[in-house]
């Protein structure tokens, strides 16, 4: 729970996927429009579920498994986590640095005042079985109060974290 909070603070998750052929992902597979990862965190996006093309600088490629790579936006906060699919069985280290081109479904998380509770709960009761509240809780806490203050000035009541299943990559 809290890796995913802390992959969530750093920035909502973009995303990304690869391909050995690199052809081009988008005519491939019949995506027109390349988002950015501002334009994917915006309140006004709306295409979870279907298959969409990002672009952004992959920031990092899982060394152990090269299951899972992130890409960044402009903003170094806006992140995506991308997974590997059946068609990808591991992203190359190479991409790191690099503009891609990802085409992939979006997996949407909504994380709204529920969760936050929830959250604040396991950290009480963790807190509670040590007995003290080590520094580890205090950043907990203090990335709570950010997600409140986002939540409460997003116009759909929650924020989005995203996540994508890569099926192609291209480096720009």
């Amino acid at each position: 729970m809290n890796r995913i909070l802390l992959i969530l603070i750093a920035g909502l998750v973009m995303m990304t996927a690869c391909s050995s052929d690199k052809t081009d992902s988008a005519k491939n597979a019949g995506v027109d429009k390349v988002y950015t990862l501002e334009e994917l965190l915006s309140d006004e996006f709306t295409n979870t579920g279907d298959k969409v093309t990002i672009e952004g600088l992959c920031i990092h490629v899982c060394a152990h498994s090269g299951k899972k790579m992130f890409l960044a936006g402009k903003d170094a906060d806006n992140k995506l986590q991308i997974f590997t699919s059946d068609v990808i069985s591991a992203f190359d280290k190479k991409y790191e640095g690099s503009t891609l081109r990802v085409v992939g479904t979006l997996e949407e998380e909504k994380i709204d005042m529920n969760y936050i509770k929830e959250w604040e709960e396991e950290l009480a009761a963790e807190a509670a079985e040590v007995g003290e509240h080590a520094c580890e809780f205090e950043d907990n806490m203090n990335r709570i109060d950010l997600l409140k203050d986002k939540i409460a000035k997003s116009k759909k009541g929650y924020i989005s974290k995203y996540t994508m299943t890569g099926v192609e990559v291209k480096e720009m």
